[in-house]
């Protein structure tokens, strides 16, 4: 008894202490961007010079929008990252034990959902032209050139909102259906990811942003293909799994590799134009 409420009173305080984390995270973003903005010398405000978003009593939710975006990037990067190295081989280095991993990987999780769920409201309220079924409903954004960013930016949210609560009902679904379906939590970063790449002002805007986003993943494609490499445990479907898993790795090494060059060629702005 004494065991579970402490495990329990552990599980709040690592909570509190990860939701702390993503506040203390949003805060530098939002007034560094409010300052810019109400200064006339955002991204968004640069680009945009017609709109005057420096009236903050109009423009208000942009600030919100933009750090909570770029806020539940880095968590959701972590949370990744935190993830692949749980699903492998533990790695000795790390400091925590695979039960602490896991719960600190489940709180990141519901961590990325509060802060995307902030993202959409904040963008219905931007003033720019959005509403609650811009920011919910596929291809019903307002702004045309950016239905595809939008819509990438739908998908990755309803995705994490519906494996999010999977981890709780393993019973139900049964262990074997979670650990797949959990799986896709991977394409919900990818989809996060190009939507910054291709909506984010302030990622379009400061030149160093961008080929450091590109550069991130280099870590997380080495960890995917460790994992897949040395799983934890290995699967019953044999030869067929085997295949599917190295094919994924060379894909992955491929992927950085590509990036690498992206990188070394400076394209990585017309590979996301080529993409919208």
């Amino acid at each position: 008894m004494d065991s579970s409420n402490g495990g329990r009173t552990s599980a709040w305080r690592s909570a509190a202490i990860v939701g702390l984390l993503g506040i203390l995270t949003t805060a530098p973003f939002y007034v560094w961007i409010y300052r810019l903005q109400s200064r006339d010398s955002s991204a968004a405000a640069i680009g945009m010079p017609s709109m005057h978003m420096n009236q903050m009593g109009v423009f208000w939710a942009f600030p919100v929008l933009q750090a909570t975006g770029l806020a539940a990037l880095v968590w959701a990067y972590a949370g990744v990252a935190l993830g692949l190295t749980r699903s492998g081989r533990r790695m000795r280095w790390l400091p925590l034990s695979r039960r602490q991993t896991d719960r600190l990987h489940r709180q990141i999780s519901v961590l990325v959902i509060a802060l995307i769920l902030v993202h959409a409201l904040a963008t219905a309220f931007d003033a720019m032209g959005d509403s609650l079924v811009s920011v919910f409903v596929p291809w019903q954004a307002s702004w045309q050139a950016a239905v595809l960013a939008y819509n990438l930016g739908i998908f990755a949210f309803y995705l994490a909102v519906l494996l999010g609560p999977t981890y709780y009902l393993r019973d139900t679904i049964g262990v074997r259906t979670w650990r797949l379906a959990h799986r896709f939590a991977l394409v919900v970063y990818v989809l996060s990811v190009w939507h910054t790449l291709i909506i984010g002002a302030d990622i379009k805007y400061y030149n160093w942003v961008r080929p450091l986003l590109w550069v991130a993943q280099i870590p997380l494609l080495v960890l995917f293909i460790r994992r897949l490499l040395h799983p934890a445990a290995r699967s019953r479907n044999g030869v067929w799994s085997g295949a599917v898993r190295y094919g994924l790795a060379c894909a992955s090494a491929a992927a950085a590799v590509g990036i690498v060059v992206i990188l070394a060629n400076g394209s990585y702005a017309s590979v996301v134009h080529s993409i919208q």
